[in-house]
């Protein structure tokens, strides 16, 4: 078995030969050393900025305290550069020489000119803290002597995901300040499994990314990642041209492979690779959900490097401008060195497209459009539209058949006639021969038809097997019997369009919110998700909506909240209406009536002021607060639950926190069909498992339309796309409880004594048994199952099977983790697996976290105040944790206190990093207490601390005998003359066991 320095000298030599163009700098051994280093490539760059005058300290100290930020965000803020290049400018000493303004790094030069590339390995990083242990990175790569890609390995003994925690245990000890903060992203690996990982402060597992190839294949081998991702000028690229920032979010985003390989065939096909130098037009077919939007303007960003191409132009339809399309086009744009560019109207629009800088233009359609008529009309600018005629454009669309049909594009086609230009679609669901458009004359009726090849694809089966999207559970329920003729639509719609019927749908969403949005368990997660149900027409849209304010005022006989519900969420549900302006344009005043009512309900609930003069406004906030991504909705008091629409917010909406689609309508064709259900199945954290799709008419049309189209955009892999349903899985957890089941009352031999392959089968039982159990609690059908009586599962054996679990697995991790190899083998069981039903803390610290980090004042935000309900909000989460972590609880609320007492104190401060370092001073005094009340060496003391096994007995702890020296008892004997040495030894054992598990162990548990 290769050791990991072997490994990593393995990773070193594939780097540093052939052509990689990486130079390995073994004599770069600290921090100082990296700082000197970084000195001396600046200043061998900068020869005419510095007029032969080298740095003084000073400046070195002003040029680092530009250089270090507080978070791996604002670093990278400062590494997007202006046109391509990273600049920084200090004002000398001596005031004769002025100004320097250095180029850091130039990302026009990859693999060329002044650009530097080093690999540093075994770097010793400052201890922030006096508590702290020694560390070491294993391996970081540099551009111009800065860190940007830092590589943590482990052997084929053990998970990546080790060396992911190691990494985050480094930021959680602040490692990565310092010079280290300009780090992009990270590589975690075991050699044969292999994956990266944006930057930031609080790394999320489910964003830990496989590289795969132009055919989506995985490529998981070190070296072979190496080869495809971290040679030169791969790397660079990486770092230069394949991040986003998420202006919003506040972090750093590092494209997945698929995105790389569809912005890399676009850049081929518009310099006319292996087409004779011809450029030409073609389209991208990703899966929605697996982040288009941020490709597209990527490829926008790109196509600009080109000589041939004046303006990149993305054209979206007029109706997308409440969406979030377009926002997230701006939130990227906010940190990028192109211009991105609005425009006001026509006039403006050919002002900006024969102007000389290159630009990227965001426009609609409809205003191309207007442009040609007014070409067609306006006498006075023929010279403008004249020199209209020789721009040579390239047109990217999102969603490019609702934003661009057939006859529009050949409209634009043909006043581009002397250039034409280039189109680059983007689809999720493209338009093949099995569902072609109508024939119209020569139109266009396929996607290829319209736009050209598809020039990388990126399906729904590729995406779940990458866990970059989510599959669906689907739940066909019907209040009509089963026997009804669905192809009698006219009775069939007007049963669906009867109050009985919409009565016992709204029933029927309260009762299935309770599992569907999680509801269930938000005491464990700190909060619930969202969903949108969509209807058939606006009027039926307002009708439930009406239906929803009566029983939530209590003022329906027949419907009432569960009280279970009720009890978790007294306010549930917090529900909208929202449609599109040109939706509610077309209606009655009868409709903009309701739509008053409906407005000033939602003014009511959030404080709000919206008016009908505001509805673009509105229609924004409410994807805001559905999303949730900005902080000022995080809080359950700024929080939707349901928002009902009949087709806005179906496409182009990304909201990975909303978990379901409810359905009160016919089915769709198949590619609006994909496109509503892709509303729910965005990664978001380990407890959603699949997007929820409930369908409430036509139940076996839909089952037909779901099959259909899910063959038809996973290539015939639609079962891969779909949940198990509740007879499959509950057949899975029949199987599991009863091989659980066996191991009550412990016959025989206790399984924590019995033979290793006893209790790795054990292990493998339990957490199906686990696995099986998450999976049926998702269902509605769960809520009529009993554990105890229906499985004779009660709880007090399910919490000692779990403690016998975590004592086995520590018990198996000992004797193999040494000489047997990670597997993903069916039959063994996962070593980081983590437990989903039991053992976990009431309340979820991560989140309370963040709940406090919105609160605290930054440059970056324009309000942090928070209401009263939200504070308590806080307040309650705090009291909670409480109850199961007393100690974390206490330095949390005192932090808590001193952030409301003075906000302005913490500016720009991470919640995280202030709460570590009040929990290493926690530490570090209870250590200092317990050693001087039992005479111990104090760093003897902390040693036993950081290699303590409660599950080893206490006199084989790590360090103990040098503890519990003769030595040591001589010096605390002068004091305690009555107590003898053994009298002392098993005081101390008992009381560290105790000192440990009560005081030390509460401070580290924040899981």
């Amino acid at each position: 078995m290769e050791q990991e320095n072997v490994l990593e000298q393995n990773l070193i030599d594939q780097l540093t030969h052939g052509e990689s163009q990486w130079t390995l700098r073994d004599d770069i051994k600290n921090e100082d050393d990296l700082w000197n280093n970084f000195f001396e490539i600046l200043s061998r760059s900068n020869k005419d900025v510095l007029k032969d005058v080298p740095l003084t300290d000073n400046e070195k100290a002003i040029i680092k305290s530009k250089i270090i930020h507080p978070t791996f965000y604002k670093s990278a803020e400062w590494l997007a550069g202006v046109n391509g290049e990273v600049r920084l400018q200090i004002q000398r000493d001596n005031t004769q020489l002025g100004t320097a303004d250095f180029i850091v790094i130039n990302n026009n030069n990859i693999a060329g000119g002044n650009s530097v590339y080093e690999v540093v390995h075994q770097i010793q990083f400052h201890k922030r803290r006096e508590i702290d242990r020694n560390r070491r990175g294993d391996v970081t790569l540099l551009i111009n002597g800065l860190p940007m890609i830092h590589i943590e390995l482990k052997n084929r003994t053990h998970s990546p995901k080790e060396a992911f925690n190691q990494i985050q245990k480094y930021i959680d000890e602040q490692m990565f300040n310092g010079i280290f903060s300009t780090l992009q992203f990270f590589v975690v690996t075991n050699g044969s499994y292999t994956q990266y990982i944006a930057a930031g402060q609080q790394l999320k597992e489910k964003f830990l990314t496989t590289w795969v190839d132009k055919e989506n294949k995985p490529v998981q081998n070190y070296l072979e990642f190496a080869k495809d991702v971290l040679s030169i000028p791969a790397a660079h690229n990486m770092v230069a041209n394949y991040i986003a920032l998420d202006s919003t979010q506040r972090s750093i985003i590092v494209l997945r492979p698929y995105q790389i390989h569809a912005i890399q065939a676009i850049f081929d096909a518009s310099y006319g690779k292996d087409n004779k130098d011809q450029p030409y037009s073609g389209f991208v077919w990703h899966t929605t959900g697996s982040g288009k939007t941020l490709t597209s303007y990527k490829v926008a960003h790109n196509l600009l490097k080109i000589p041939s191409i004046q303006k990149t132009i993305f054209l979206i339809d007029r109706n997308d401008l409440d969406t979030q399309t377009t926002q997230a086009f701006e939130t990227y744009a906010q940190n990028d060195s192109i211009d991105v560019e609005g425009t006001e109207n026509s006039y403006s629009l050919a002002r900006k497209l024969v102007s000389s800088d290159k630009r990227v233009i965001v426009t609609t359609r409809q205003k191309m459009q207007a442009l040609f008529k007014r070409i067609a009309q306006d006498q006075e600018q023929k010279r403008l539209y004249r020199k209209l005629k020789d721009v040579k454009l390239a047109f990217i669309v999102d969603e490019c058949h609702r934003a661009v049909s057939p006859d529009q594009k050949n409209e634009i086609d043909a006043f581009f006639t002397k250039n034409p230009p280039l189109w680059y679609g983007f689809t999720g669901t493209p338009i093949f021969a099995e569902n072609a458009r109508e024939a119209k004359g020569n139109n266009a009726r396929t996607t290829e038809q319209q736009y050209g090849k598809c020039l990388h694809k990126y399906t729904i089966k590729d995406a779940i097997r990458d866990k970059a999207v989510l599959g669906f559970q689907v739940e066909e329920e019907s209040n009509v019997s089963e026997d009804a003729d669905e192809s009698d639509t006219d009775a069939r719609n007007k049963e669906y369009a009867s109050l009985s019927h919409m009565k016992a749908v709204v029933k029927r969403i309260l009762n299935n919110s309770y599992r569907k949005l999680g509801i269930y368990n938000k005491d464990n997660r700190g909060y619930t998700y969202d969903a949108i149900f969509t209807t058939s027409s606006i009027k039926q849209a307002q009708k439930y909506y009406r239906i929803f304010r009566d029983v939530i005022n209590d003022k329906d006989p027949d419907i009432k909240i569960p009280n279970r519900i009720k009890k978790v969420l007294p306010d549930f549900p917090k529900i909208a209406i929202t449609y599109s302006i040109g939706e509610n344009g077309d209606g009655d005043e009868a409709n903009q009536n309701e739509m008053k009512q409906s407005l000033e309900d939602y003014n009511k609930m959030f404080n709000t002021h919206y008016s009908m003069a505001e509805l673009g406004a509105y229609n924004t906030n409410v994807n805001d607060r559905l999303a949730r991504k900005k902080d000022e909705f995080k809080p359950r008091s700024q929080q939707l639950d349901i928002v009902i629409v009949v087709d806005r917010l179906l496409t182009g909406f990304d909201a990975p926190c909303l978990s379901t689609l409810f359905l009160d309508r016919a089915p769709m064709p198949y590619k609006d069909l994909i496109q509503a259900f892709s509303r729910t199945n965005r990664i978001f954290d380990r407890d959603k498992r699949y997007g929820q799709i409930v369908t409430y008419q036509y139940p076996k049309k839909y089952k037909e339309s779901i099959n259909g189209a899910l063959m038809l955009y996973t290539e015939g892999s639609e079962k891969q796309a779909l949940a198990p349903t509740w007879d499959e899985s509950i057949l899975q957890f029949n199987n599991a409880a009863k091989k659980i089941i066996k191991y009550q009352g412990d016959q025989g031999i206790p399984i924590t004594e019995a033979p290793l392959d006893d209790q790795k089968r054990f292990l493998k039982e339990y957490q199906d048994f686990d696995k099986s159990l998450g999976a049926i609690k998702t269902y509605n059908e769960f809520n009529n199952i009993d554990l105890e009586k229906d499985y004779d599962l009660d709880p007090m054996f399910i919490e000692d099977t779990r403690a016998t679990y975590e004592v086995v697995k520590e018990k198996v991790r000992e004797a193999t983790g040494k000489d047997k190899p990670a597997t993903e083998d069916d039959d063994q069981f996962d070593p980081d697996y983590e437990l989903e039903n039991t053992g976990r803390q009431e309340i979820n610290y991560a989140y309370i976290v963040q709940l406090i980090q919105a609160y605290i004042p930054s440059d970056d935000k324009e309000n942090n105040k928070r209401t009263k309900a939200e504070v308590k909000e806080i307040d309650d989460y705090i009291e909670n944790l409480g109850k199961n972590n007393k100690s974390l609880a206490d330095i949390v609320n005192n932090l808590w206190f001193q952030i409301k007492f003075d906000p302005e104190k913490f500016r720009n401060k991470q919640v995280n990093e202030l709460l570590q370092n009040m929990i290493d001073d926690a530490r570090e005094d209870l250590i200092k207490k317990f050693a001087d009340e039992n005479g111990l060496n104090i760093d003897n003391l902390k040693f036993v601390i950081r290699h303590y096994d409660p599950n080893e007995v206490d006199h084989q702890q790590t360090g103990i005998n040098a503890l519990l020296s003769f030595k040591v008892f001589s010096e605390f004997r002068k004091t305690h003359p009555d107590m003898n040495m053994l009298q002392w030894k098993k005081k101390v054992r008992l009381g560290l066991n105790k000192f440990y598990q009560d005081q030390i162990s509460p401070l580290e548990n924040k899981d």
